[in-house]
């Protein structure tokens, strides 16, 4: 079974060549009310037998009652907040019988621009892989007047 993890940061970066995530105000749960730019911070576990040689994967933003946030794009309309893609795992296999025993880990950081999003609300950030959803993350946009403490 993949299993998949979601981290919120306020900036995020991959090392491609060593897979790490390197983040800065990593795990925050509350923002705003004016949303800063941020990072969100992805980690799949895949079982060797599990691997194929392409891993479809979809993050969509969420509101609190469980619909698509959609911004408005261009004059056509409005699009909404997700990113997707595919993960190719080529010939993947573990060097040797050790590494078989963990699974094969993927990480990546997108970075999210500022988002204008109403405050007083909770939004949540979806991960699927293969239209199975696998990871979640929850935040709050605090109210108009509210302030950091």
């Amino acid at each position: 079974m993949i299993e998949g993890f979601l981290v919120l940061a306020d900036s995020a970066t991959t090392d491609r060549a060593s897979g790490k995530v390197h983040m800065l105000g990593a795990g925050w749960a509350l923002t705003g009310p004016a949303v800063p730019p941020s990072a969100i911070t992805g980690f799949l576990r895949i079982p060797w037998n599990e691997a194929r040689d392409e891993v479809r994967f979809r993050l969509r933003l969420l509101d609190d009652a469980h619909q698509a946030v959609t911004l408005l794009h261009d004059e056509a309309g409005t699009r909404a907040v997700r990113y997707e893609g595919t993960v190719a795992l080529r010939n993947a296999q573990p060097a040797d019988e050790v590494m078989r025993q963990v699974p094969m880990n993927l990480s990546f950081a997108i970075s999210i621009p500022p988002l204008p999003l109403a405050s007083g609300r909770t939004y949540e950030w979806m991960l699927e892989v293969e239209d199975v959803e696998v990871a979640s993350v929850r935040f709050a946009v605090r109210p108009e007047g509210e302030q950091p403490a």
